[in-house]
């Protein structure tokens, strides 16, 4: 159990590490709004690519009763609950791919709605790599080495993102309006980043913690 509750606390650590290059970025080298867009945006796709991963790796059962009234496509999430993995993982890469390319046609307008400088390269390089090795990091030890993939249903995992992602980026997507108007100091940028890493610590604790409390499946007697 300690050693279950040091991992997790690690990964935790790594996400707070992960969280803390943009803003070294932002008050030491200068990174500006546009890089921070960037950089968010990827690490929304890695988010996709590890659910896909999740999905397809996921042994436990879904009980509808206690999925989200959440539609997608206009079909209610509760009407997956006994299909295969893969096809399952099939539908959330479409739609959630769909929303990931939507918000990228976002980011990469943006410096054309309120004229700034484009995002740094070498910038955006860094702190993606540190975002993705959190998540790699996450899925082995909290998915993998914690069982979480014995007590998540398929469906279930198929939800979890967009309980996180949706509030995450709205929040990031409504405060780079608000940087940008007020002319994006490097102060108002500093905010932003602090606001996201409390947010994605929050979803972090709270999705895991769903996680631990799902019930594993029986296994098959005899």
């Amino acid at each position: 159990m300690r050693q279950r509750w040091e991992e997790s606390r690690a990964v935790a650590v790594a996400l707070v590490l992960a969280n803390a290059v943009p803003l070294v970025g932002v008050v030491f080298l200068g990174w500006n709004l546009h890089s921070l867009l960037v950089i968010y945006w990827l690490e929304s796709g890695a988010v996709g690519v590890e659910s896909v991963a999740k999905i397809r790796r996921a042994e436990g059962e879904d009980d509808p009763e206690d999925l989200p009234s959440l539609s997608l496509n206009d079909t209610p999430v509760a009407s997956f609950v006994g299909r295969s993995n893969g096809a399952i993982a099939g539908f959330f890469a479409t739609h959630y791919g769909g929303f990931w390319v939507v918000h990228g046609v976002f980011v990469m307008v943006f410096p054309a709605m309120f004229p700034m400088p484009v995002a740094s390269p070498s910038a955006v390089a860094g702190s993606v790599v540190a975002l993705a090795a959190y998540h790699v990091a996450s899925y082995r030890i909290n998915y993998l080495g914690k069982g979480e993939y014995e007590r998540n249903g398929p469906v279930t995992l198929m939800v979890e993102p967009y309980r996180r992602v949706f509030v995450l980026h709205l929040t990031i997507v409504v405060g780079a309006f608000a940087v940008a108007w007020i002319g994006a100091p490097a102060g108002a940028l500093v905010v932003m980043v602090l606001v996201k890493t409390v947010l994605d610590l929050r979803g972090h604790w709270r999705e895991h913690d769903r996680a631990q409390r799902r019930t594993p499946p029986e296994a098959p007697t005899a």
